[in-house]
């Protein structure tokens, strides 16, 4: 199933973060779309749960260094 969901994430401030966030989740299989506003520090993701979770995605960002609030 698709889902649209809206994560803080730690650490997401500049145009460098919002690169490095982005080449960590865009290529992962099950995300569909992803939107970044760095003056909020959040994400916001589309995906599907039935190929990838919130905790996998959060595991892939703390390995970049930073920290998604699920």
């Amino acid at each position: 199933m698709k889902r649209l969901r809206y994560f803080t994430v730690d650490g997401l401030k500049t145009d460098k973060d919002e690169n490095k966030v982005r080449e960590a989740l865009e290529g992962l299989d099950g995300v569909l779309k992803l939107n970044v506003d760095l003056d909020a520090e959040a994400i916001e993701v589309e995906y599907e749960d039935e190929k990838i979770t919130k905790e996998m995605m959060a595991k892939v960002l703390q390995s970049h260094g930073y920290f998604m609030r699920i």
